[in-house]
């Protein structure tokens, strides 16, 4: 098993019924009792920049929210495991590799500037020991998931811009898009298609349901790659949703269709859980 870990970390969750807290410097935050196989992340959910870095950046507050995933994280609150960010992609990005993870050139960040004035080497440090932080954690937890229950199935969970994909060409982009290139079809692929028609079952008031593989974003994000290169047995789900919940825009939620398919993706998550072997 080549799965990164704090050993402190470990112990604490092997001893543990159930954590709730935040990682080092606040990056991400957790709500973990590790009683199932399964995992729910939502890397894009934060907002926070820190001091030091929100006063060289001249990219607005609402551009800012615009790139990220508002209220993922409140979607996968009440899965058995949870983790999910709470700083902002426009500080790091936890789904690219610590090289691109801090976003120094417009051609970073879909080609909008996020800095006026350069950052300093230590404050980059800064951020990409967060970024590391937070997958030493992750990696905790997974070691402990899979001492227990042989796999573990980690539901990436995201939100995307529909005006972005119209933008491109992409008539009716789906409600829910399955990321798969990464992943192997041979031995995953039941576990796949059942995850496929667990989303199909969400229901969102007003909205058909659609869901597609691959139509809007293929899934190979540092995420999905460095979790699936850590052990076989590790199934990683790059799952995007369309903000049908929010205006992409202004940034404001549609309560209602937040709780809504926060209610369907935590019951599509317990029911595609294998019941546990111990």
């Amino acid at each position: 098993m080549s799965v990164p870990f704090d050993p402190e970390v470990v112990e604490g969750l092997r001893s543990a019924k159930r954590l709730r807290g935040e990682g080092a410097g606040g990056g991400f935050a957790f709500d973990l009792d590790l009683s199932t196989p399964a995992l729910a992340v939502a890397i894009h959910a934060g907002h926070h920049v820190r001091d030091e870095l929100l006063c060289l950046m001249q990219i607005s507050e609402k551009d800012r929210l615009f790139e990220e995933d508002p209220a993922t994280d409140r979607m996968i609150r009440g899965a058995a495991n949870a983790v999910w960010g709470r700083d902002s992609r426009a500080e790091y990005d936890l789904n690219r590799s610590p090289e691109q993870a801090v976003p120094l050139a417009a051609e970073q960040f879909w080609g909008v500037q996020v800095y006026r004035k350069a950052p300093t080497r230590d404050m980059v440090r800064r951020s990409l020991e967060k970024h590391e932080a937070f997958y030493r954690f992750l990696g905790s937890c997974i070691r402990v998931l899979l001492e227990r229950f042989g796999v573990c199935t980690v539901y990436d969970i995201h939100s995307y811009n529909l005006s972005r994909q119209i933008e491109k060409g992409i008539a009716d982009p789906p409600l829910f898009n399955l990321g798969t290139s990464l992943l192997d079809r041979s031995r995953w692929g039941e576990r796949i298609d059942a995850w496929l028609r667990e989303l199909g079952r969400i229901s969102i008031p007003g909205l058909a349901t659609t869901v597609e593989e691959n139509r809007v974003f293929t899934g190979a994000g540092e995420l999905c790659r460095r979790l699936t290169g850590w052990d076989r047995d590790i199934l990683v789900l790059p799952t995007e949703i369309a903000k049908v919940y929010m205006d992409e825009r202004t940034g404001v939620l549609h309560e209602e269709r937040v709780e809504a398919v926060g209610l369907g993706l935590r019951r599509a998550i317990a029911a595609h859980t294998p019941p546990p072997n111990r």
